[in-house]
């Protein structure tokens, strides 16, 4: 199994970015009365599969760059801790954008009960970081391929299948609200490990049996692309049906897991037959796929962080923007986000000691303001 980048998973992550943009957009701008308009449920039919496709590629990606590299691991050398330091960086980014005040002391005098509530949420970034450190271990525990294959294939249905019943339960009567947000969204984490962490585990099954393979250059044959299309439909006309049960709660279900699980790997395989059928590669889309932790974090601060007078650009419009106010919007921030994710791709690409060292300068400010500021 090859280690180098496939550009079809940058490209589908690209595409995904900019849907995560407008996503966030919309949330934060759009009238209200405007979202109960027939084009809205689409949208945010289509806006619910930005997160399927970042877990599952977590996974997907997680094994391509890691599965015949056990022997590595386990010896703890460096490529190890680089793998663990990407883990590491990816939760606590995903931290530092729910911290209520970025400094300590100011959290211990100023932050009450409802702000470190909201601090111990699971974003997204929390729930691939822990994923992706869930794969690493069993991949340093079990050293037969089939095994591990079937472990992890078996941990993502038991999650998806289990998920009903496991956000019935409330785990803060036995555990720390910290380690009980990760559970379910009872105490409002937004992506807890039920059910999400089947797209990452499922994604990583994925790319194991289509990496061993030997039949096939693409990501899927032609009858699991059949299946999925066909579950995808299904799927679809299902949940639309169900969900006007206003009783039923479609995040739990398995059918709706599935569907999104279908259409993600859909979607990933058109990617893989569009590049294929390219004569050149789009470089500078993939190349914004490749910093996706970069925007992800950009872009929120850009609409949440209080840089206008103790207000952020969310407060000020308060949901107040017309549909075109939202587009200037999008295409602002994805503009600029772009620019600032290429100048670093870059950077790292022609001067990769500079930007090592910009970064770790970074991370040694940051954590220099936590502690001490």
């Amino acid at each position: 199994m090859h280690t180098n980048r496939l550009d079809y998973i940058d490209y589908l992550r690209a595409w995904a970015m900019v849907v995560m943009i407008e996503v966030h957009v919309v949330n934060c701008f759009l009238q209200p009365s405007l979202k109960s308009e027939w084009w809205y449920h689409i949208i945010n039919f289509i806006n619910g599969l930005v997160a399927p496709i970042f877990i599952f590629l977590s996974g997907y990606s997680f094994i391509l760059a890691n599965f015949n590299k056990r022997a590595e691991l386990i010896q703890l050398s460096s490529f190890f801790f680089k793998r663990l330091g990407r883990i590491v960086l990816i939760i606590l980014t995903g931290y530092s954008l729910h911290i209520p005040y970025f400094s300590l002391k100011n959290i211990s005098i100023y932050a009450s009960d409802a702000e470190l509530k909201a601090f111990y949420n699971v974003d997204v970034l929390q729930c691939i970081g822990v994923g992706l450190l869930v794969l690493l271990i069993l991949r340093m525990a079990i050293k037969n391929d089939i095994f591990y294959l079937k472990t992890i294939t078996i941990l993502g249905l038991l999650i998806v299948f289990l998920t009903p019943y496991v956000w019935k339960t409330d785990f803060s009567r036995w555990l720390p609200l910290p380690l009980a947000s990760y559970y379910n969204e009872m105490h409002g984490s937004l992506f807890p490990i039920f059910p999400w962490h089947g797209f990452l585990l499922l994604g990583a099954s994925l790319a194991i049996i289509n990496a061993n393979n030997t039949h096939t250059i693409t990501i899927m044959n032609h009858m699991q692309v059949i299946a999925a299309v066909a579950f995808s439909i299904a799927g679809i006309i299902f949940m639309h049906y169900r969900s006007k049960d206003p009783s039923y709660n479609v995040k739990v279900c398995p059918i709706f897991f599935f569907t999104r699980l279908a259409i993600v790997t859909v979607l990933l395989k058109s990617s893989a037959v569009y590049l294929a059928s390219k004569n050149s590669l789009p470089e500078i889309f993939c190349d914004f796929g490749k910093e996706s932790l970069l925007v992800y974090w950009l872009h929120l601060q850009i609409l949440y962080r209080h840089f206008f007078n103790g207000r952020s650009w969310e407060m000020i419009v308060h949901q107040q923007y017309a549909i075109i106010e939202c587009i200037y919007a999008f295409i602002f921030l994805t503009a600029f986000t772009f620019s600032i994710a290429l100048l670093w791709n870059k950077l790292k690409g022609h001067l990769p000691q500079l930007s090592q060292k910009l970064f770790y300068l970074m991370v040694v400010c940051v954590v220099a303001k936590f502690l001490f500021f």
